[in-house]
């Protein structure tokens, strides 16, 4: 068996659209998340509008856009800037392609998709030649950042590899060795790549009427609410702000990309509590996923467990703790808020995180690597169009979080392909004795057969119509996997907890869930996430679940 597919790679094939061979080299990618004043050769770039091979992006002093490649790669154009694809060539049956493209002016990050995890991803600028391999760069001048990842720099025939969170500068004609950026760099470029709502870039205000700009987003987004406003491009290898289906070839026809389109979307937004965009907090769940092990024969069996993830504004680092049963009881360790500690992590903001497997550790007494990614609410939208489930219920979480996760060793041909869920977690204390709420979200699940490597992503609605005074909930999940699975589960004891067992409709399958009430900003009950363990005839697969009470 050939090795399998890597955390991000797996993600990435997940969420790809498909397309056709000749469209390959044809369509380099989609202008996912959009600030009006950015053209590409002077045309005006809207949400779903494609970009051409070997053609300029270029934005105005007020210009913002991020643009997401088939292979999940995508750059981020910052403000009076100016960036050329000048090849781009990807084939998804094999993962394998090659991407080059020129800054000649401006600022740019960065974020690898399944090209740069195979070295061929290649940045020009004026002073330098950027290699990037599996990671996040941002370009400013002569000015290179590395978010994580190896990125090479060449420059004046001296070459340096960055890893990460290191920065050099080519301003001399030769980079300077690597150390850590100047201070405030990292959090000016973010600021940087922010596009405010509301700006126009000079654009003169479009003549749609706030009737169709409403109707052109409900078709763009299936929701009569907008998904507009202020725009933070994610540095996550499943990206954010992925904001519509790009086929929807009636949008640009409707909306605007003007002042009007973006003052008309926002006066549909609703409004929410103010949320600390970067908090350090210590968070509390489960992990759920699929333990995959080729041997003699293939054993896959579905693991669970609990999960700790810290994130730690004030040192830019995650420390992600998981302990997994099932097969076998093991721990793993993402990240470390050690700063002695060199494994790599990566704390942008509370949508965007992510950590390598810690240095030295094992699996089974085995070493491994492995990753963890958080996925955003943008990104689960994002995530359900691709995997063919637009109409997925999303968690309308504040404060709970979930994502990927994997682990292998080499040696022994073992993995973990994960999935974690984290909150604020709720006291038992906390829990109404009376009254009832229904809490609408998702589940993701790793699934497949019990002996073969054909281990897939999933995703299905979640609900649970929770009875307080009772202190038992109806759940169900429908279509996961062409499955509905229906059941009652119990709170447990004096505790937020609560578990139980639900039947499928297809397959002999049966799932097996556990959770837990978390925090919202407005209540200590109002999100809730846990771990579902599904099994069936030849059926295997486990996942997590996040919802919020109704609103």
């Amino acid at each position: 068996m050939t090795r399998l597919l890597t955390l991000k790679m797996a993600v990435a094939l997940a969420t790809a659209a498909p397309l056709s061979a000749p469209a390959f080299s044809a369509q380099v990618g989609t202008a996912s998340a959009v600030n009006p004043a950015a053209t590409v050769n002077l045309r005006t770039i809207t949400i779903g509008s494609s970009i051409a091979h070997m053609e300029r992006i270029r934005t105005t002093a007020s210009g913002s856009v991020q643009v997401l490649f088939i292979d999940k790669t995508s750059m981020t154009v910052g403000p009076n800037s100016e960036v050329t694809i000048d090849e781009y060539v990807f084939d998804p049956k094999a993962g394998t392609g090659s991407l080059a493209a020129t800054v000649g002016k401006g600022a740019m990050r960065f974020v690898g998709g399944l090209i740069s995890h195979n070295g061929n991803a290649e940045i020009k600028t004026r002073t330098a030649t950027l290699g990037i391999r599996g990671g996040v760069a941002i370009v400013n001048g002569p000015s290179v950042y590395a978010g994580y990842g190896s990125t090479s720099v060449t420059s004046g025939g001296v070459t340096v590899t960055l890893g990460a969170n290191e920065y050099t500068q080519t301003g001399s004609g030769v980079p300077t060795p690597p150390g850590p950026p100047p201070p405030g760099f990292v959090t000016s470029m973010l600021q940087l790549f922010q596009s405010a709502g509301g700006q126009t870039g000079g654009v003169a205000p479009g003549t749609a009427s706030r009737g169709n700009v409403a109707a052109a987003e409900r078709r763009a987004t299936g929701s009569a609410a907008s998904v507009a406003g202020p725009l933070t491009p994610t540095p996550a290898p499943v990206p954010a702000n992925v904001q519509t289906a790009t086929t929807n070839t009636n949008l640009n026809q409707t909306i605007q990309t003007s002042a009007q389109t973006t003052a008309a979307a926002q006066t549909v937004v609703e409004q929410r509590p103010t949320i600390d965009p970067r908090p350090s907090v210590t968070l509390g769940g489960f992990v759920g996923g699929f333990y995959h092990r080729d041997v003699i024969e293939v054993d896959n069996q579905a693991i669970f467990g609990t999960s700790q993830v810290v994130l730690d504004a004030a040192g830019n680092r995650v420390q992600a703790n998981f302990t997994s049963f099932g097969n076998t009881k093991d721990t793993f360790q993402f990240g470390s808020t050690d700063p002695m500690d060199p494994t790599a992590s990566i704390y942008a903001d509370y949508n965007n995180f992510s950590a390598q497997a810690k240095r030295g550790a094992t699996f089974n007494t085995i070493p491994y690597d492995g990753e963890l990614i958080n996925v955003s609410p943008d990104a689960t939208r994002q995530l359900a169009t691709n995997l063919g489930k637009p109409d997925l219920t999303v968690c309308r979480c504040d404060y709970t979080r979930w994502g990927f996760w994997s682990v292998h060793a080499t040696s022994t041909n073992e993995s973990i392909f994960g999935l974690w869920v984290a909150g604020r977690p709720a006291q038992a204390s906390d829990v109404p004795v009376t009254g009832t709420a229904t809490y609408i979200g998702q589940v993701v699940a790793n699934v497949g057969s019990s002996r073969a490597n054909d281990v897939r992503v999933v995703a299905g609605n979640f609900s649970n119509e929770v009875n307080f005074g009772t202190r038992t909930g109806a759940v169900a999940v429908t279509g996961l996997d062409n499955t509905n699975y229906s059941g009652t589960v119990a709170l447990q004891g004096n505790t937020s907890n609560f578990s139980g067992a639900l039947a499928g409709n297809a397959g002999n399958r049966q799932m097996g869930l556990i959770g837990s009430f978390y925090r919202s900003p407005t209540s200590p009950v109002g999100e809730m996430g846990g771990t579902v363990a599904i099994q069936g005839t030849n059926y295997v697969g486990g996942g997590v679940f996040t919802a919020a009470a109704r609103r």
